[in-house]
């Protein structure tokens, strides 16, 4: 992943989850997730894209702003929901992405 200093922007993290049908208290049931996201403005216009790495994580720079977070998925899944964020002057803004793998 390439780090960016940026005046605004977002600081993400993609995860797949669950990976186990099963879940114990103490195991961890999700993985780092490698994904595209589309990024909207409010006005519905598409302004950038951005692929997390391997370990899940991305950076972009944007201004400051409303945008919705559009994870990419294929026709088969996983799934992820779209969400809104608003980033402010001067910080990166975190943000968690959850695809379902559909596993129970």
């Amino acid at each position: 992943m390439t780090t960016i200093t940026a005046a605004s922007g977002i600081a993400g993290e993609v995860i797949l989850s669950p990976i186990m049908p099963v879940e114990r208290p103490g195991d961890v049931n999700h993985r780092s997730c490698e994904a595209m996201i589309t990024i909207v403005d409010a006005a519905g216009r598409a302004v950038a894209t951005v692929r997390s790495g391997a370990d899940g994580r991305f950076e972009i720079a944007l201004a400051p702003g409303t945008y919705r977070l559009r994870p990419e998925s294929g026709a088969a899944g996983p799934y992820a929901p779209q969400q809104t964020v608003v980033v402010t002057g001067g910080r990166l803004t975190p943000v968690r992405i959850v695809y379902d793998s559909g596993i129970r």
